[in-house]
């Protein structure tokens, strides 16, 4: 197999460019590639710190964020963990629902498990809020239900992480203990495993936001504490050691590539596109593993080809960074491959919605949104389907008899256009509290005649604007920058609403007057 590490290391210099191009005093990334035997080549820009004027190179530490997901696969996996294990054999107090979903499809994204921080964020928690584990645990066990049935969607969600990491602790195995001693320790690398955003470490990166190009930089936040599903940080070079011992299948977890590599089946025999902490996508007859990281000012991936016996890697600390495409870009020329077209107008654009349930969408100039989360759309092979390249959120759509339908999270949906008629708000308005005290809410009519959701107590009270969809769904924006995004208000009954995002489906309010 000819590889071009001449144009791939063109095309990472490209990228690590674009990062300065205002000028070198913002923060910026390191891209590296390498194969089994080294690190073939680096391309570095940006800052670390900007007040103190720190470049970043491929030593700097850096939060990894869900990269440090299929770490923890390899380390479970390596500790004895049964995929096929109910969660509750781990953790026997655990909710009914939640204690029947297997380990597997938890830390597959097939388990249906609400995330967490999107669950607080519907709740009107910010994400910057500290949240301790005493807190996490406690709203963990008063969740009402699941997503969905276990097996049958990918729907992202780091609860699963967090619960497999606790059970095996109970049993001894703890992951920071293995990541920080016995891991650093064989490859000579730096792994840190902080448990809260807050706690400094030597030598880490800030990671920094900006609302705007034209607004100056942030750092970064974030309150819920960390855990398997994203805490570990090192430098690229460390992250390069453990990638490339997987290739090798002499690292400190043995051969485990395979085994986290192999993507799960969900019901109906339906290939998933996800492993244990790894994901999958195909590309010119190549098949790359992957996954993606995102924490607020940090936005990283990785790309192996486990063929090959090389791999790609990109860590950012600017959260305008798209990581998933110049690592792709990087990886396609050196296999001398193309990138697929984008699809601004394959699909039309607006509000369409399901006949039943919470399900919208809304496509912008190539960009699609579901349930709140977003994706960029290319073409597919056959020049009329529109796909994300994501595996966390695969997307298949097409026109189909005035609407557009496909799959989303390897389920198959249908969708409407919504009316431009405007509905009335009336069966919106009141007052709704979840049976849990968690939420209260007041939709109320301004002078307008619009509808408007009030939220929230003293400084933390807020009014928001709903955008009706029908007469039964209607959105509100939930969250905050960096992280804002938008839920779906679903009248599952006259007197009873349910909040869903792609993340969280589960949040029930009941009629209170």
């Amino acid at each position: 197999m000819q590889l071009n590490w001449a144009a791939a290391e063109a095309a990472a210099k490209e990228a690590a460019n674009a990062w300065t191009a205002e000028g070198p005093n913002h923060p910026g990334g390191v891209i590296l590639a390498f194969d089994r035997e080294g690190i073939r080549f680096s391309a570095a820009a940006g800052m670390a710190s900007l007040p103190q004027g720190l470049a970043l190179t491929p030593a700097t530490r850096l939060r990894f964020a869900s990269l440090t997901k299929h770490f923890f696969c390899a380390f479970a996996l390596h500790h004895g963990l049964d995929p096929a294990e109910p969660l509750g054999a781990l953790l026997p107090d655990l909710p009914p629902e939640l204690a029947a979903v297997p380990a597997g499809r938890a830390l597959g994204m097939a388990g249906g498990i609400p995330d967490l921080m999107p669950s607080f964020v519907l709740c009107g928690t910010p994400a910057t809020a500290l949240l301790d584990d005493a807190a996490l645990d406690a709203f963990t066990r008063d969740l009402p239900g699941l997503d969905n049935p276990p097996g049958t969607e990918i729907s992202y969600s780091n609860t699963g992480y967090r619960l497999v990491e606790q059970g095996l602790a109970h049993r001894g195995a703890v992951f920071r203990e293995w990541a920080e001693g016995p891991l650093n320790a064989a490859l000579g690398t730096g792994f840190r495993y902080p448990k809260g955003w807050d706690r400094p470490l030597p030598a880490l990166a800030d990671g920094y936001w900006r609302a705007t190009p034209q607004e100056g930089w942030r750092i970064g936040d974030y309150g819920m504490a960390l855990s398997a599903s994203g805490a570990l940080t090192g430098s690229a070079t460390d992250l390069a050691a453990w990638l490339r011992a997987l290739l090798r299948g002499d690292g400190p977890a043995g051969d485990v590539l395979p085994r986290l590599a192999t993507p799960g089946m969900l019901e109906g025999g339906r290939v998933a596109g996800y492993g244990l902490g790894l994901a999958l996508m195909a590309m010119g007859g190549r098949r790359w593993i992957s996954h993606g990281g995102h924490l607020p000012g940090c936005k990283n991936h990785f790309l192996l080809d486990a063929e090959a016996g090389v791999g790609v890697l990109l860590l950012s600390n600017r959260d305008d960074t798209d990581p998933l495409l110049p690592a792709l870009r990087v990886m396609a020329a050196l296999h001398g491959l193309e990138l697929p077209a984008p699809a601004p107008a394959l699909l039309p654009e607006g509000f369409f919605v399901e006949e039943e349930g919470p399900a919208w969408i809304e496509h912008r100039a190539g960009q699609l949104t579901f349930l709140g989360a977003t994706e960029r759309l290319f073409a597919g092979a056959d020049g009329r389907t529109a796909m994300s390249l994501s595996p966390y959120l695969p997307i298949a759509l097409s026109v189909e008899a005035g609407g557009i339908a496909g799959t989303i999270g390897h389920v198959a949906r249908r969708f409407r256009p919504v009316a431009a008629a405007a509905f009335s708000p009336s069966a919106f308005l009141g007052h709704w509290r979840s049976a849990r005290p968690w939420l209260e809410l007041r939709i109320e009519s301004d002078a307008e005649g619009r509808a408007v959701a009030v939220m929230g107590n003293g400084p933390l009270r807020r009014r928001e604007a709903l955008t009706l969809l029908d007469e039964r769904r209607a959105l509100m924006p939930v969250g905050a920058a960096p992280w804002p995004g938008r839920a779906c208000l679903w009248l599952e009954a006259p007197d009873r609403l349910r909040l869903c995002t792609n993340r969280s489906r589960v949040i029930r309010l009941d009629r209170a007057g």
